[in-house]
Parts: structure tokens; sequence; C-alpha cells
């Protein structure tokens, strides 16, 4: 059985942030929209319509470093949104049969990474601080006593999601490698 077209995916990731993204603008938490996770929907929906393997990595990677995060803030007493459930698990699932149809792109990892730290540095922009989007102000509460101060905090995130991106995009890699010297899938629909 062959994968569903990349515009199908694209529809299917687009609508899978959309009802999330929906029910945070009548929540009134727009802000949410700026998380890695909740960007990923429309980064990987992009990728889908623009056969493009990169925003496809990107979102995928962000989602494998951010969702357990996310069910970790849960379990500990966060606010469970059910939308939330949709847009990480169905965008999960799209980018991960997007890959084994597209192949992976090799060097996604620092991609990503840069693409993160952007989005961080995005974050401080336009996010209010109290909101700690992104952990982009602070250290998250209940860190404080192994992070006194942000800057190491911060420097941890950045390596450890590189670390993380980089052991998740070899195997990626193996498992999905891409025709050599093929940026976009020229696939039809």
């Amino acid at each position: 059985m062959s994968a569903p077209s990349p515009r199908v995916l694209g529809a299917v990731a687009l609508g899978c942030w959309g009802v999330h993204a929906v029910d945070l603008v009548l929540r009134g938490e727009t802000h949410d929209l700026m998380w890695i996770c909740n960007l990923a929907g429309p980064v990987l929906a992009l990728g889908c319509f623009a056969r493009r393997r990169l925003p496809v990595g990107i979102a995928v990677l962000w989602l494998v470093y951010g969702t357990p995060l996310w069910l970790l803030d849960m379990a500990s007493g966060g606010v469970i949104i059910p939308t939330s459930f949709v847009s990480h698990f169905g965008c999960l699932a799209v980018g991960i049969v997007t890959v084994r149809a597209m192949g992976w792109e090799r060097g996604a990892w620092w991609k990503t990474s840069v693409a993160l730290v952007a989005v961080m540095a995005l974050t401080r922009v336009i996010t209010p601080p109290r909101f700690n989007v992104n952990l982009a102000f602070a250290v998250w509460d209940g860190w404080e006593d192994w992070f006194p101060s942000y800057g190491p905090y911060a420097v941890l995130l950045v390596t450890g999601s590189a670390v993380c991106f980089f052991v998740v995009g070899r195997l990626f890699e193996r498992v999905a490698p891409a025709a050599p010297g093929q940026g976009a899938v020229g696939h039809a629909s």
C-alpha cells in the first residue's frame, strides 16, 4: 500500500494543527501558537505541499523533542487541552508517514537547531514574558534550584535539543534515506 499523496498529507497536517489553533484562539491563548510543537503543524503542511523534505524534517524533529516535554508538563499538573493531542500526535504521525514516503533530508538536525534558536528569539519579541513560550524567557517553574540563572538553562535547552535532533536525524537517515541529490520530491498527485 502506498502512502497518500503529499497534498493529502499536507491537508491532514493542516487540519490537525487547525483544530488546535482555532481552540487556542477561542481560548484567548494565541501566544501558545508560537510553541515549536504548534509551529510544527504548518511547517509540516508547507513541506508536504511543496514536496520538500527539510520543512518536514524540521517539523518532525520539533515534535519528537517537544512532545515528551509537553507530556511531562501535563503529567506534572499542566493544563490539559484535548485538541493538543490532535495537534501533537496527528502531526507527528503525518510527519512519520511523509518521511517514510519522501525520505529524510541529510543535515536536517543542524538546520532544525538553527530554526529553533530563531523561533526562540522571535518568541522573545512577539510573546509576553509571563507565558514563557518555548522557555525563551525564564527557567521553567520548579527547575530554579538546578538553574538559578537563565543563561546556563538556555544553553542546556539549545544543546539538549541539538543532541536530540542529531540522534533522531541519524536514525531517520538510516531508516528513510533520500535519493542522492534530491531536495524536492517529484511525486504525482
